[in-house]
């Protein structure tokens, strides 16, 4: 009978400390559950031209906007059905690709746009989004009886798409191909197993090669090459990580410019404009800004921006 007791007694006393304990975290702040952290998965270039008004899109689909302020903030309540791994713009439509299904971004969310009966697209970057299935390229800024109209069937399948101000660009198996009209023009300066970013640059081995002057840029060696993406004057930047950290790389008019970010990790987006500033999204939420004052970084928030205290550069300047 006293061992009942006494077991009974011990049972009530490990039960209230729990309780004690678990009313102690709840009150501590410093024990509650962390928030989840956010991802993006894709930069979305300026309509405008102010890097600073780039898109944000997260892995599932959320859409962070610039508020002005320095902020990145997520409103509309909307996500894709698969997970985002690319995103651009078609005309003034924000466009997205997760396991190959593009979709397009309305006021009221994402819907996904077929291209063909079966068969995963791809999105091409550049001036102009363009999609590919197979074969098949498809102009998403283009509508022929309210489908994306497509412009071309390559002898194989297309597998990078980048677009310019002059042409378009596609890569296959075979090599690179200039789209003029209806035909497809191999450029046969192109090294092999080139990736195209827009009609004036494509990425190879530890390089850049220029579609127009036929010369090989050797990247630092100390630097592995992330994304890349066009730039004003017919440049290409890209983001290289290094011992230190990210650095922006800017390639134009025979030069190679290198600008550290003072910051570490993956980046996943990165958009330049006439003036200067940059925009480089990174996979944990941060985004980095440059302006005239240097680098300044900040971190997508879902409530409203007055209740951020991120960084704050103008959007007058």
């Amino acid at each position: 009978m006293r061992l009942a007791v006494a077991a009974t007694i011990a049972c009530a006393a490990i039960l209230a400390c729990a309780a004690a304990a678990a009313g102690r975290a709840h009150a501590d702040p410093d024990r509650t559950t962390p928030p989840p952290v956010r991802q993006i998965a894709a930069l979305a270039s300026a309509a405008v031209e102010d890097a600073r008004r780039a898109i944000a899109i997260g892995r599932s689909g959320e859409v962070y906007e610039p508020d002005g302020k320095g902020n990145w903030v997520h409103r509309l309540d909307s996500s894709t059905a698969s997970a985002v791994v690319a995103a651009g713009r078609a005309g003034d439509a924000i466009v997205a690709l997760g396991d190959g299904v593009i979709y397009r971004l309305a006021g009221n969310g994402w819907s996904a746009i077929r291209l063909v009966q079966h068969g995963k697209a791809i999105l091409g970057g550049g001036a102009r989004s363009l999609a590919a299935v197979g074969r098949q390229l498809f102009a998403l800024d283009q509508l022929t009886r309210g489908e994306p109209t497509r412009l071309v069937q390559a002898p194989a399948d297309i597998l990078a798409i980048g677009t310019g101000a002059r042409a378009i660009i596609v890569a296959t198996a075979t090599g690179l191909f200039r789209v003029s009209g209806s035909r497809l023009v191999a450029v046969n300066a192109a090294p092999p197993h080139a990736h195209p970013i827009n009609d004036r640059w494509a990425i190879v081995d530890r390089g850049a090669f220029d579609l127009a002057t036929g010369k090989l840029t050797s990247w630092p060696p100390d630097l592995a090459i992330g994304v890349a993406a066009s730039a004003p004057r017919d440049a290409l930047v890209a983001i290289g990580t290094g011992r230190t950290g990210l650095e922006l790389v800017t390639l134009g008019g025979g030069k190679l410019a290198r600008d550290p970010l003072g910051v570490t990790g993956a980046a996943v987006g990165v958009v330049v404009d006439r003036a200067g500033r940059a925009v480089v999204a990174l996979s944990d939420g941060r985004i980095a800004v440059r302006d005239k004052t240097g680098w300044t970084t900040t971190t997508v928030v879902d409530e409203r921006a007055s209740e951020h205290p991120g960084a704050a550069p103008a959007t007058s300047d």
